[in-house]
């Protein structure tokens, strides 16, 4: 019988849950909470500011700070410096399977590594623009979409010495749990790690816990997200697929079961990196009143000391 690299991995992580792992767990079991730039938007310096005034103890920035401190990686590391921050992850462009650009997207992915790497970095975060936006995916598209990421990762990893997180995201081609199970089956996992978001794979029906577990051994690190659904997706008589209606929001405000997912991180040890992402901010409320209802949530709820 002929195993993928995903049912080899997720059959790793099926014996560490079960204690019948031939691998040894790591002792420490504490990890580390940061928050995303995003919903800042450019304003880099007040959201360095904000973050960690509450105490968080990490961020991850998007291409409009990259973009703004491109060529000052010096004044970029000193600013995180100073507010005792650590970079996490830089969250590239989207990536495409537009035969034009793909070459492109390598060489940007190479240039954002190497700064990630000067500045004391240590993701590349991608996701995919990939799904057509009127038709189904075309079965290959999955193949040449893994293919991608790892030339990218083998370029990010061996010459920028950064790894490439990939993040499972709505309407992209690794959109449902099935579709990433594909895209990283066609992956090499030496140069392809996984950004695991729990509100988007519940956005779009899946079930994050097993997410989380089945891919314990090749994350990255996981983004803490919640979403509120107000319409579930349905399939209509004639077979088309009508998709849900949702918001993303702060921790404790939705539907994703985040103390299983956290509880899953503590007990297998886990000893990386959770950031908390919310791309915008609901209406009448600033970024940083939105991150601290998380870190509330997150003191309150899964019991937490920042």
């Amino acid at each position: 019988m002929r195993f993928s690299r995903r049912q080899f991995m997720c059959g790793v992580g099926a014996a560490a849950l079960t204690g019948h792992s031939t691998f040894a767990k790591p002792q420490q079991a504490e990890f580390s909470i940061g928050y995303d730039t995003a919903a800042w938007q450019s304003q880099t310096e007040q959201a360095v500011t904000e973050i960690s005034a509450l105490g968080y103890r990490g961020i991850q920035i998007r291409q409009a700070s990259y973009t703004k401190y491109a060529n000052r990686p010096g004044e970029f590391k000193a600013l995180l410096a100073a507010r005792k921050l650590s970079l996490v992850a830089l969250a590239a462009s989207n990536i495409t399977l537009n035969p034009t650009t793909m070459k492109q997207e390598i060489a940007d992915a190479l240039l954002m590594a190497k700064w990630l790497k000067e500045v004391g970095g240590i993701y590349l975060q991608v996701a995919d623009g990939a799904r057509p936006p009127a038709s189904l995916p075309a079965p290959d598209d999955y193949r040449k979409l893994g293919k991608h990421l790892t030339e990218i990762g083998k370029r990010t990893l061996g010459e920028g010495g950064i790894k490439l997180a990939y993040r499972n995201q709505i309407q992209s081609l690794g959109q449902r749990r099935d579709e990433v199970d594909r895209i990283l089956d066609a992956t090499d996992p030496k140069y392809v790690w996984l950004l695991v978001d729990s509100a988007h794979l519940s956005a779009s029906g899946g079930e994050e816990v097993r997410f989380v577990r089945d891919y314990l051994n090749r994350l990255a690190f996981p983004h803490f997200t919640d979403v509120r659904i107000s319409q579930s997706a349905t399939t209509t008589l004639d077979g088309s697929r009508v998709p849900a209606k949702y918001d993303f929001v702060e921790l404790g405000q939705g539907k994703v079961n985040l103390p299983s997912v956290f509880q899953i991180l503590k007990d297998y040890h886990y000893a990386g990196w959770v950031i908390v992402a919310l791309d915008r901010t609901p209406q009448g409320r600033t970024a940083q009143e939105s991150a601290a209802i998380s870190k509330r949530f997150i003191e309150e709820k899964l019991k937490y000391n920042f």
